[in-house]
């Protein structure tokens, strides 16, 4: 039988990691206001129309600029484009008025902290009402509570009501106001007699006055465990058996600027009194999902807590960088206020305030990660200040670098490592940690997911993360801690895709991904331990074109060819081509490379900020050849060019369909942001071959192959392509292969605790696959199964939410068994031990 696995009971590799499996939760596609904190009024502060701090607008605010240049879908307010196309225009984002008008105030709102106010005036009977995140989600039966703070220049009496999307009362109460001149607060309890998942708030009014509005809410009475949050989506949290929640991003901790950046002061207290801010991700928050609410979270779940700090650092991927010193000296102190709030006594300043909103004793705070996907001297000096600093105030915290600061020489606990990618490069590296250095950082893989391919979201996703998944828990004595990224998706706001757990107002499903981290997570074992394991391995599937980029212009090519064939630029990216001597030279030109997809400001926008110089994507010419997809092939081309310009041939380029990853303006054509690839690339007198990726790691001195080529005449430059990779010749000379790396069919790791054997098994392959396995004890004769299987575009749906999951079954055992994986298949194995064979 060509697949066996052996299990070695005896050989233990490592103890495995308690809190391997865990979550990554960033306020995104409106995670947190309107899905785990379920407040139920859109724009209860009436703040979502202030253009965000620190930043202008264009004429008619559909969207911001930072002073970074960065633009951000604005819409006066509602967000993208496509979620302001879908409810009604309205001056004050999510309310209305029938018989009434209103305006928003800037000036004697409800405390300091709040940035507006808004001030109705009624006619009798005349109303507001707010209509939710796509429709207050209105449920038979459940009871709901309403809380507004206002004043009144007359006393009045108002009808609160639960409607349908029509208007119809579902559930009401009467609420008196007095005449004031200060805010009070008024309460009041609806009980909805029907259902309508469309449905809406309103206040009616029932004579003529002004009434200004300082705060509104209405949230559902029943949450997790009565402490505030969104009941289904706080239980699929649970099914997940995660171990960890890390909070609170993600791009929202460096925010869009420094005004916007997450500070913890600005996260505890009452709701009310909390600023808001304006998020990555297109809308506001008001915050209500906090940090103490986070900590009590992390308990009610049973999982650790890792909290993500700003360390004086706005978003680098965003233009953004290091914040001054005294500033950066302020998040230090919000680093160590945070932390004694959670981990302090009752006796101390923060401890004290603990206890003054709730909770005496302090909450489990393992974890803190100093940043988020920042970098670079400006991050290494901060980050040194952060630890150094944090470390001596809670030692008993383990501490996380955002990259691996420890080849800067300095002390890194655990190290940060993200994985955006196609499905090829997770099945390809799954022995990624084999060869890590023992004596380094722990490894905390602290966001991937399959993000680009043929399909999103899709069980081909799942079956690539769940390959790399196993390779990682191969190693669990360096790494420790895994997070799919991200978390949430109101599928009525989404700003990215794919993520783990989809919701609207009032249902949830997982993806294929989600059931697979939770297959996974649900069986843990005590220890590692060693398989042999034999099986077929196969060489990835790549497909595309070919072109050639340089970064100066005068570049000359001709005589291009594939496959022995004549073939012409089908288009360029960046710059142009002009006809030169006998064949094509390579210009800047007045070519610029246009974004669709958005509103034409934001379109716009974007080209501007993406050609101000990405620390990404340096300004370059790039010529791709012909229209024919190929696997296997020839790439020929004649080139004359100067070397001091770094020349680049790249082969398979594609640009996959899907529709993944941040919801920004699309590309009108390719750029190397969004094109998948395999390049050759020819730079001081070295010859080096990749895979680009989006952060990509310096080449060793051992990747590059010294070149000598005769400048300033034709050189014949050519590329041979194949399943197994591709050679590349100058002058017919062979310069350097790139081999890939084959991927097993059956990938598979072991683990065990006193009585029970955890054999997980992933089948890439698109057939059945007999695997004979045995185990150097005795085992059980029958074997508990639980299968995740299907074909690899299948997806969850709300229509369909558990079209993918897993199904338990059982097997018969012994002391050698064969086991039929299913095609496209996620297994778990559960083996009893009888005893030791001699």
């Amino acid at each position: 039988m060509k697949n066996t696995i052996h299990i070695h009971t005896k050989k233990v590799k490592c103890p495995t990691a308690p809190e391997f499996y865990g979550l990554f939760f960033e306020d995104i596609n409106h995670a947190a206001d309107g899905g785990l904190y379920p407040e139920m009024i859109r724009n209860r502060a009436f703040e979502d129309s202030l253009v965000p701090e620190g930043c202008t607008t264009d004429p008619n605010q559909r969207i911001f600029i930072t002073e970074y240049g960065w633009p951000g879908a604005f819409n006066h307010g509602e967000g993208m484009d496509e979620w302001a196309a879908a409810v009604p225009p309205s001056e004050i984002p999510g309310w209305y008025a029938k018989k009434a008008s209103f305006r928003l105030l800037q000036e004697g709102t409800l405390n300091p902290n709040r940035k507006a106010a808004l001030q109705v005036t009624f006619e009798p009977g005349g109303k507001i009402y707010n209509i939710g995140y796509f429709g207050v989600p209105v449920k038979e039966g459940d009871r709901y509570r309403l809380y507004f703070m206002a004043q009144s220049d007359a006393d009045a009496t108002f009808t609160a009501a639960l409607e349908s999307e029509e208007g119809t009362d579902l559930g009401s109460c009467e609420i008196t106001i007095r005449k004031n001149t200060d805010y009070h607060r008024y309460d009041c309890e609806l009980t909805a007699g029907g259902t309508d998942f469309k449905g809406r708030i309103s206040l009616t009014c029932d004579t003529a006055c002004t009434v200004t509005f300082g705060f509104t809410s209405l949230m559902p009475e029943k949450t997790f465990r009565g402490h505030g949050l969104r009941e289904d989506l706080a239980i699929a949290l649970k099914n997940t058996n995660a171990k960890f929640i890390r909070f609170p991003g993600g791009c929202v901790v460096e925010g869009i600027n420094e005004q916007n950046a997450l500070r913890f002061s600005r996260t505890i207290g009452p709701v009310w009194e909390r600023p808001s801010a304006q998020l990555m991700w297109h809308y506001r928050t008001t915050n209500g999902l906090g940090f103490h609410e986070y900590l009590q979270l992390c308990e009610d779940l049973k999982m650790e807590a890792m909290y993500v700090c700003n360390c004086g650092m706005s978003c680098q991927a965003r233009h953004g960088g290091g914040f001054s010193e005294e500033t950066t000296k302020e998040y230090l102190e919000e680093a160590l206020h945070a932390l004694e709030y959670a981990l302090g006594s009752a006796d101390t300043p923060y401890g004290s305030l603990r206890a003054e909103n709730g909770r005496k004793e302090p909450f489990r705070l393992k974890y803190v990660e100093i940043g988020n996907e920042n970098f670079g001297p400006e991050y290494n000096q901060r980050y040194e200040l952060f630890y150094k600093t944090l470390k001596e105030a809670f030692p008993q915290v383990i501490y996380i670098s955002n990259g691996h600061t420890e080849r800067e020489n300095l002390p890194t606990d655990y190290a940060d490592e993200h994985y955006y990618d196609a499905p090829e490069f997770f099945l390809e590296n799954g022995d990624l940690f084999d060869d890590y250095d023992r004596n380094g950082p722990k490894i905390f893989l602290g966001e991937y997911a399959v993000n680009g391919g043929n399909t999103i979201a899709s069980m081909e996703c799942a079956l690539a993360e769940a390959a790399f998944l196993l390779g990682a828990e191969r190693n669990q004595d360096i790494v420790r801690l895994t997070a799919y990224a991200p978390l949430f998706q109101n599928s009525d706001y989404t700003a990215w895709k794919p993520n783990m757990i989809v919701f609207d107002n009032h249902q949830v499903y997982g993806i294929p991904s989600c059931h697979a981290v939770s297959l996974l997570g649900k069986y843990r074992g005590e220890e590692v331990v060693e398989i042999e394991k034999e099986g077929e391995e196969q060489p990835p599937v790549y497909h595309g074109i070919s072109g050639i980029m340089c970064e100066k212009e005068g570049l000359l090519f001709k005589n291009t060819k594939v496959n022995g064939k004549p073939v012409e630029v089908s288009q360029c990216i960046y710059g142009e081509v002009e006809r030169a001597e006998d064949g094509w030279k390579m210009i800047f030109g007045d070519r610029r490379h246009h974004f669709t997809g958005k509103s034409r400001e934001w379109n716009e926008a974007f080209e501007t900020f993406i050609g101000s110089g990405s620390v990404y994507e340096k300004p370059a010419m790039w010529a791709v050849f012909g229209t024919e997809e190929l696997e296997e092939y020839t790439f020929e081309i004649d080139i004359k060019t100067e070397e001091d310009n770094p020349l680049t041939l790249s082969v398979w380029n594609h640009h996959p369909e899907t529709d993944a990853g941040c919801n920004e303006p699309k590309d009108t054509e390719w750029t190397t942001r969004s094109v998948r690839n395999q390049v050759w690339k020819i730079e001081n007198g070295r010859s080096a071959v990749r895979v680009p990726r989006f952060f990509d790691k310096p080449l060793s001195e051992e990747e590059q192959v010294p070149v000598s080529i005769p400048y300033g005449e034709y050189n014949h430059y050519k590329m041979i392509c194949n399943a197994y990779g591709y050679e590349c010749y100058i002058n017919d000379q062979l310069v350097q292969k790139k081999v890939h790396t084959l991927h097993p069919l059956i990938n598979a790791v072991a683990t065990q605790d006193k009585n029970k054997i955890y054999l997980k098994i992933v089948n890439v392959s698109g057939k059945e696959e007999e695997i004979s396995i045995s185990a150097d004890c005795a085992v059980g004769e029958t074997i508990l199964t639980e299968v995740l299987a299907a074909d690899p575009r299948e997806v969850n749906s709300f229509e369909d939410k558990e079209h993918v999951s897993s199904v338990i079954g059982s097997i018969s055992g012994g002391s050698e068994f064969v086991y039929t994986a299913p095609a496209h298949s996620v297994n778990v194995l559960v083996i009893e031990k009888n005893g030791t064979v001699e």
